[in-house]
């Protein structure tokens, strides 16, 4: 499989839908994952609380791909972020994100998120947990 259509189809399964699947995260991603985001540095435990708090936070996120770019292990993404917060409003989050995939699993991402609409409180969603 195409490292970027396996960072798609993995996007859409763990926020499509609104449940929280910690054993499909670690079926994709290495053991020894790392995750640079605005300034944080998350492994992997540290990620998989980070998305269980966007689910707790959400009734449902929305990602869309604008731009996928695949050159070896890396996938470059320019991609915005629609949550629906728990109390209806929406937040819409712009990220632009360096992924890798080795061996079937995402191993590394470095990415910048930057709010565009919504409560300044929610700019956080790229790394809260």
């Amino acid at each position: 499989m195409e490292s970027k259509v396996f960072i798609e189809s993995g996007f859409k399964r763990i926020f499509g839908s609104t449940g929280f699947d910690e054993d499909f995260i670690r079926e994709i991603f290495d053991q020894s994952y790392i995750q640079h985001v605005d300034g944080k540095t998350l492994e992997l435990e540290e990620f998989i609380k980070h998305i269980k708090v966007l689910k707790e936070r959400t009734k449902s996120i929305k990602v869309d791909f604008k731009t996928l770019i695949e050159e070896g292990d890396t996938v470059f993404s320019n991609h915005v972020v629609t949550a629906t917060m728990k109390d209806h409003t929406k937040t819409i989050i712009h990220v632009i994100a360096e992924f890798r995939v080795r061996n079937g699993k995402m191993y590394y991402c470095d990415e910048l998120t930057s709010l565009i609409d919504g409560n300044p409180n929610n700019s956080n969603l790229g790394s809260a947990h």
